[in-house]
């Protein structure tokens, strides 16, 4: 009884996912993009209704946490040249573990096949190593979703969309997967106009690209989206804040993530 309960609920969750999508579509709110040629998973076009509602979200954003605080606002290249994200870690640190179907040879996002397949927690998962992912798949027997055929060894994958600088291939670019790197180069002109001030902020909006293993979920996991950023710098050694105490007796109500990993989701104050 418990199964059906729970598959039930699954379904009814489908069944309203879907008819969210079908409607946003329908509407104009937005739909797949490149359609005519079969789609591209993880691109969008936004439709008219889609494109104000966008906008409407961003004028919204700028003036409650831009303007409202006096901050300011910067746009920066979507393209980055490789020296930019090696200086901040990306080149190493950004990458998923993935599968390969040995069969379709279809591409699986390891932490999240194994969420879904052995239904375990996010928390339990996203500190996994390659090693762990691999004896946990062969314990359980994991097998691909789409056809049942056999995986491979989980192996990372780089999710920075890689490009050439100009006609040389040495000149290696990536498109920006967040548009932090740009306000933080950009933090010593800032600074400069400021008068050397210090706390302010930088904002940007603008577009940033992620090469998803496999997107989903439509607008929420794409590989072409907007990012609404905002950069906050202080001075180390002069950290007090005149407005502290507008929120100081304010209470967070958090779920901690050792209660997730038991299956708890009570938040505490």
């Amino acid at each position: 009884m418990l199964y059906s309960t729970v598959e039930i609920s699954m379904n009814s969750k489908v069944d309203k996912y879907e008819k969210v999508l079908k409607l946003a579509k329908s509407r104009g709110f937005f739909w797949e993009a490149f359609e005519i040629y079969g789609g591209v998973s993880g691109f969008l076009d936004f439709g008219p209704l889609g494109v104000l509602l966008k906008r409407k979200i961003s004028d919204m954003w700028i003036k409650w946490f831009v303007k409202s605080e006096g901050f300011v606002e910067v746009e920066t290249p979507v393209v980055n040249p490789e020296v930019v994200f090696k200086a901040s870690g990306h080149i190493d640190s950004f990458k998923e573990p993935a599968f390969r179907c040995l069969n379709c040879n279809r591409r699986f996002r390891a932490d999240h096949l194994v969420e879904e397949a052995l239904s375990l927690s996010s928390i339990e998962v996203e500190n996994m190593d390659l090693k762990a992912l691999q004896k946990l798949a062969l314990d359980r027997g994991l097998k691909c979703l789409e056809c049942g055929g056999e995986l491979s060894e989980p192996y990372y994958f780089t999710t920075m969309f890689k490009t050439f600088i100009g006609p040389y291939m040495e000149d290696v670019g990536y498109g920006r997967p967040e548009a932090a790197q740009g306000m933080f180069l950009a933090f010593r002109r800032v600074l400069d106009l400021k008068r050397g001030k210090l706390p302010f902020a930088i904002a940007q909006v603008g577009k940033v690209l992620r090469n998803e293993i496999s997107p989903r979920q439509g607008p929420i996991r794409l590989r072409e989206f907007t990012i609404m950023e905002l950069e906050l710098f202080i001075d180390p050694d002069d950290s007090k804040c005149p407005r502290i105490s507008e929120v100081e007796n304010e209470r967070l109500r958090i779920v901690p993530g050792e209660a997730r990993v038991k299956g708890s989701e009570e938040p505490l104050e």
